[in-house]
């Protein structure tokens, strides 16, 4: 059975909530519901551009640029487009302390949440 790579998009969702309510530290819950929601969207990308032609991950760190760079070659420029600005996002929840680009986390979690979704529901 394969792996549903959006299903990390609900994790990305379950955190997000478990934050919101205090369940669990609000601050690392919404660094992880946003690296959730980025690899939930990257990983069903890169999915699709497999089926689709004969994209080869090289399995290390250029495969991100190389898949918006895929994207663009196909003229879907808007996938590249959000799934460079999620990478950006996740990068800066992963990396940075304080944060540098994210002035408001709460909607950066609900904006990137929603733009996995779009991208994921984009390449159905």
């Amino acid at each position: 059975m394969i792996f549903s790579w959006s299903q990390f998009v609900e994790i990305a969702e379950y955190l997000k909530e478990q934050g919101d309510n205090n369940q669990i530290p609000q601050e690392a819950a919404y660094r992880c519901s946003v690296s959730r929601a980025y690899y939930g969207a990257y990983r069903h990308a890169q999915n699709y551009a497999k089926d689709e032609s004969s994209y080869m991950p090289e399995t290390n760190g250029t495969d991100h640029v190389r898949l918006r760079e895929w994207f663009e070659d196909k003229n879907m420029t808007p996938i590249s487009r959000r799934l460079r600005r999620l990478h950006q996002w996740r990068k800066e929840c992963d990396y940075n302390e304080p944060f540098q680009n994210i002035p408001n986390l709460l909607m950066c979690v609900q904006n990137s949440i929603s733009t996995a979704r779009d991208i994921i529901a984009s390449l159905k």
